[in-house]
């Protein structure tokens, strides 16, 4: 009530109006710690370095906005912004805009089919976490589901990279469909023109190559699921092509990097009446990639599983998982696998605020190039300067974090 009452009166400055129609909610929530990340096992000594910081996970404020249209119809709207509790202002270390960064779009719903949305969402990459759940208080590096199940790692001549599919984070210029709940199933449909949120979509040259389509990049995605009672299950796909991959008509070489990506993904869970909750995950990827300039793409597979387990009475949540992934297809041979596991603990001051303490370990194979997810904390200063958090293969990962998490 109170939470109304507050956004009606910010309302109420802007458009009085509008009042009368619209309503207009706030909601977010603030989650900060600290933690001691460090880089392990480097080929290069000097790439091995650890550091303590105050980080913040992904603090944010978001507005809802719905109007009433008649006969079930309604329209809505969301503004989700990020920003730092531990260096104020905006989030992403200054870089990007804090003002709707989050899943921010607009659209239509109705009771009998279901929500429609445009605008910059969520899909895919956090089906792990969106079902199979999360500890209350956790730093973003702890979730395993959006860090090594949704890494595909290669070495392509020689040098480290490590791609995500469905793009690691909200999905831009996205058009989707969210179905009614149906006894507990649920669907989601979505297509992109420009999931990458790319600036230089459809400027490129058009060619007879292409077509004349200067940018060809696109993504969709979709995803059926089943929460009902102790049970949540669910599959989901993604496809995605790169922007503005268009040929030299002279060479037929490709102008721009490739990565054209697919994945597949299944989970499993259950609830016990006791507090007892097990899950299982499994993310099938494939890369189909081209450095700028080549002539032809390498198709690179890999497969991963996971497994959380968490046990909750009264305040008090325990927590552990593990997942690995195996090595890269069509990768010069080497063994590019990782594997990761964690622990965590978490007390509930009440139903809003909680605390916890959590300890995530991630370990590469002598080829492998997979770090924890975010591993520049939001707002801190990675610990190396390589692009994934590291500069060489091989390389593992450590936190301990220690943090607090307070919904309103």
């Amino acid at each position: 009530m109170q939470k109304k009452l507050i956004a009606a009166a910010i309302a109420g400055l802007v458009a009085v109006p509008a009042l009368a129609q619209t309503n207009v909610t706030i909601s977010g929530h603030l989650r900060a710690g600290y933690d001691n990340y460090s880089v392990k096992d480097c080929q290069v000594l000097s790439d091995c370095r650890s550091e303590s910081r105050f980080s913040d996970q992904s603090s944010r404020v978001i507005f809802n906005i719905v109007e009433d249209l008649g006969g079930g119809l309604k329209a809505w709207g969301q503004l989700d912004s990020r920003f730092t509790v531990d260096q104020g202002g905006q989030s992403a270390n200054g870089a990007i805009n804090w003002w709707a960064q989050g899943n921010t779009g607009m659209g239509l719903m109705h009771s009998s089919w279901g929500k429609v949305t445009l605008g910059h969402w969520d899909v895919y990459y956090n089906e792990f976490e969106r079902n199979l759940g999360l500890p209350r208080a956790q730093p973003l590096q702890y979730n395993l589901g959006l860090g090594i199940m949704s890494q595909v790692a290669t070495t392509a001549g020689g040098g480290a990279t490590s791609t995500t599919v469905g793009t690691g984070t909200r999905t831009s210029n996205l058009l989707m469909w969210d179905s009614p709940n149906w006894n507990g199933f649920t669907g989601t449909l979505a297509y992109s023109t420009n999931p990458a949120a790319i600036a230089n979509e459809g400027t490129g040259v058009t060619t007879a190559a292409n077509n004349g389509n200067a940018g060809g990049g696109y993504a969709w995605t979709a995803a059926i699921r089943y929460n009902n009672g102790p049970w949540a299950a669910g599959y989901a796909h993604w496809s995605s092509e790169s922007e503005n991959q268009q040929e030299v008509t002279a060479t037929g070489a490709n102008v721009a990097a490739i990565n054209n990506l697919r994945g597949d993904r299944i989970w499993l869970g259950y609830s016990f009446a006791m507090g007892l909750k097990l899950g299982f995950g499994y993310d099938w990827s494939r890369n189909d990639n081209a450095a700028a300039g080549a002539l032809t793409t390498t198709n690179q597979k890999r497969s991963a599983w996971y497994l959380p387990v968490s046990y909750s009475w009264g305040p008090h949540a325990v927590y552990a998982s593990y997942a690995r992934a195996g090595d890269t297809s069509n990768d010069m041979g080497l063994s590019t696998g990782a594997s990761a596991w964690n622990i965590g603990y978490d007390y509930a001051f009440s139903k809003r605020t909680s605390m916890g303490i959590y300890y995530t370990a991630l370990s590469n194979k002598s080829g492998g190039n997979y770090n924890l997810f975010s591993n520049a904390g939001n707002g801190s200063t990675p610990v190396s300067a390589g692009g994934a958090g590291f500069t060489g293969l091989g390389a593992d990962a450590r936190q301990w974090y220690i943090g607090m998490a307070h919904s309103f």
